[in-house]
């Protein structure tokens, strides 16, 4: 290989100087050390080609559980009476492969990643676009700390899902509604349980502000997210949205 092959084969390892501002710009990030994102987005398949000593596996696995921990930990403290299932359920939701694919769909990395010859730029597997993103986020806990991270995972990840989970739960939305104004949280009252044991019927009271709503459900929790929901409404409809 003449020494000008050389040289272009170096340049396509360099990233596009635009692709990189964009990302950066979407994840709240700028790398001191570019090398490192460079490796976050080398595919195995591209060292192997150019005989690389690097790739992008050893940051998706330090991603990895950067990612789950700051989700984890995030969701432990905003929903402090979630269980366990309820928490797992929740973390789930965000960090499966389908939301990390969306994520880096965003950030344009199936466009950016350097792959081999097999692999066509935009159209990368699923699996290969979610590590990658991964391994971004590994190398921001790298190149700028834990909290840089915990920065970019909320960004990414956690801006809208307080929303998103308040759509799905009332209790939820009604507490996030509450905290952000510095207002009491709610208590919920078991009045009175009904009818046979294998169908009973719960009956929660729930006060608040002066607003009173008692709601009935199979289930505890349905009665309490029945009455969380009236009064949430009634309390937006009061002190506004």
């Amino acid at each position: 290989m003449s020494d000008f092959d050389l040289e272009a084969l170096k340049n396509k390892q360099r990233l596009d100087e635009h692709e990189i501002k964009f990302l950066e710009e979407g994840i709240g990030y700028t790398f001191e050390d570019k090398m490192l994102l460079e490796e976050a987005l080398c595919h195995s398949s591209f060292a192997n080609e150019y005989g690389l000593n690097y790739n992008n596996e050893r940051l998706e696995f330090l991603g990895d559980a950067v990612l789950e921990f700051i989700v984890t930990r995030t969701l432990f403290r905003t929903y402090p009476d979630a269980n366990e299932g309820e928490l797992t359920r929740m973390r789930s939701e965000l960090v499966k492969a389908d939301t990390l694919f969306r994520k880096a769909d965003s950030l344009r990395i199936p466009y950016i990643v350097l792959h081999g010859h097999a692999m066509k730029d935009g159209e990368l597997p699923k699996s290969v676009t979610a590590n990658a993103l991964e391994a971004v986020i590994g190398a921001v806990c790298l190149d700028g700390g834990m909290s840089s991270a915990e920065r970019v995972v909320k960004k990414l990840f956690l801006s809208d899902s307080e929303e998103q989970m308040a759509e799905r739960d009332p209790k939820t939305s009604l507490q996030l509604w509450l905290q952000a104004r510095g207002m009491t949280l709610p208590k919920y009252e078991l009045l009175k349980v009904e009818g046979p044991s294998h169908a009973p019927i719960f009956t929660v009271r729930l006060y608040m502000n002066g607003f009173e709503h008692i709601e009935t459900d199979r289930t505890r929790k349905g009665a309490e997210a029945k009455a969380a929901g009236l009064i949430l409404r009634d309390l937006r409809a009061k002190f506004g949205a």
